[in-house]
């Protein structure tokens, strides 16, 4: 959308209505099924929702946790994220619904969560021990850490802005936002994780718990969670040292963050991956009829999808990057509420993917020869399945949504259905014409067609009428 402020114009990307809350009483096969024709052909959205939002820059303190916080948005985790600014927190959330792209988040996000909003009062009376909804909540008010303190997972991340003359004086003369660090070496991040000082500084932020950011705001995140995706280190490697200038540190994100989209697509990619052929469209074979219905997509169970990934392994990417219990995330993600929207849309998309083949085979079928090789009773079956998708194709003209060439798809059934006409023995023509509608599709053409087939006699159509003497 495009929305005019002034003498701005600011454009927007809707985010699909399926990846949104779904409203009380709407199924996920009601949701996927309304949506799945649109969204495919939506190239605005080239990578999933906040494609371009700053990835690097939000979570540049707490970039080893990014496997951790991408399980925890595959699985539909509760998270809360606090943050010193509204834009930080907004960021925040917008980075990590991206992070599991080209998946869409189906859980709810709030990039901006209030006291005021309506759905607070609900959160904050649920029991200790009753489970929170899945859901991204991004805060700035200190107020949710008591709150909300059962959430299962909370992220702060951002930097409070300089407040004193020592720190905007220091800022100043090195040219770098206070707080951050200089590289992003391995060395560097192996020395972060495991120095005396750092493992004292994580005990101690476990110790005191989220609370600790009531008297100073610190990067951080307390969950209980064992992630199974373990950190890419080639990866951090690869980012570069964000320079001494706003300027360049700009410039460098933009490459940061392109390193770690990059990888985190490819990591989701793979990880759906072995749903891959519960979406495989396929075309009539050769020398089949194209008239039939097409086979149903493969049935999906989630035990014996488990079964099989669990014989056939998590594969060479996936391999070298999860820890031995990798089919215990598969069996989460089925569990969670990304899973059925997604798989629902994707089959959607599939069914009309070999919808779009077939009737492609049917507009380039020579129908002469395919009947030549039919015994009469296939020739009967094929007459009525060529009936039924020409009434198809004039309801859809009917309805307002026709396809682009529904007008040839009709002449070309009306011919096919002629030419299967011409090959019937004459009783069953006769008994064919009794239905008025059937007889105006065949009696369309006004030039009588001859039909000659090996072994079966001539018979012109052209001639006979629903009134014709039996």
């Amino acid at each position: 959308m495009e929305l005019p402020i002034g003498n701005a114009m600011l454009k927007v990307n809707l985010p699909p209505a399926h990846s949104l809350p779904l409203e009380s009483g709407t199924s996920y096969e009601e949701s996927a099924s309304s949506m799945a024709p649109f969204l495919p052909n939506n190239q605005s959205i080239p990578q999933g929702l906040f494609h371009d939002s700053d990835l690097f820059g939000t979570f540049r303190g707490l970039l080893l946790q990014l496997w951790l916080l991408w399980e925890l948005l595959l699985i539909g985790e509760p998270i809360l994220i606090i943050a010193p600014t509204p834009p930080q927190c907004c960021e925040a959330v917008a980075s990590l619904v991206s992070l599991v792209a080209p998946l869409l988040c189906s859980v709810d996000f709030r990039p901006y969560f209030t006291i005021h909003d309506p759905e607070f009062a609900q959160l904050n009376s649920l029991q200790e021990g009753a489970k929170y909804p899945p859901m991204i909540l991004g805060v700035t008010n200190l107020f949710f850490l008591k709150a909300l303190r059962n959430i299962p997972h909370i992220v702060s991340v951002g930097n409070p802005a300089p407040n004193s003359s020592r720190v905007a004086l220091a800022s100043k003369s090195t040219g770098r936002i206070p707080g951050k660090p200089e590289g992003f070496g391995l060395q560097q991040l192996s020395l972060k994780k495991f120095s005396p000082s750092s493992l004292l500084n994580a005990v101690k932020l476990r110790r005191d718990g989220p609370l600790c950011l009531m008297t100073e705001h610190k990067e951080a995140i307390w969950s209980t969670y064992a992630a199974t995706t373990k950190p890419d280190t080639s990866i951090l490697n690869r980012l570069i040292d964000a320079g001494m200038s706003p300027r360049v540190e700009e410039s460098m994100s933009v490459v940061n963050n392109e390193i770690l989209r990059r990888h985190f697509l490819e990591l989701t990619t793979n990880f759906l991956a072995p749903f891959g052929p519960y979406f495989r469209a396929t075309a009539p074979p050769e020398g089949s009829s194209p008239f039939l219905d097409p086979p149903p997509l493969p049935p999906f169970t989630a035990d014996e999808f488990l079964t099989n990934l669990s014989a056939r392994g998590a594969g060479k990417f996936l391999s070298k990057r999860m820890r031995s219990n990798w089919i215990d995330l598969y069996r989460r993600f089925l569990k969670g509420p990304n899973f059925m929207p997604w798989f629902q849309r994707r089959r959607c998309v599939a069914e009309s993917e070999q919808h779009k083949l077939w009737r492609q085979a049917r507009m380039k079928t020579d129908i002469h020869h395919l009947i030549s090789k039919m015994p009469e009773l296939e020739v009967v079956d094929c007459f009525n399945a060529i009936e039924r998708h020409l009434l198809g194709e004039i309801q859809l003209q009917q309805s307002g949504r026709p396809v682009a060439d529904s007008a040839a798809m009709c002449q070309k059934l009306k011919c096919d259905l002629q030419a299967v006409f011409n090959v019937l023995p004459k009783d069953m023509q006769q008994l064919l014409l009794l239905n008025p509608q059937r007889a105006a599709f065949l009696q369309g053409n006004s030039s009588p067609e001859l039909t000659k087939l090996p072994g079966r006699p001539s018979i012109q159509v052209g001639v006979l009428s629903s009134h014709s003497p039996r």
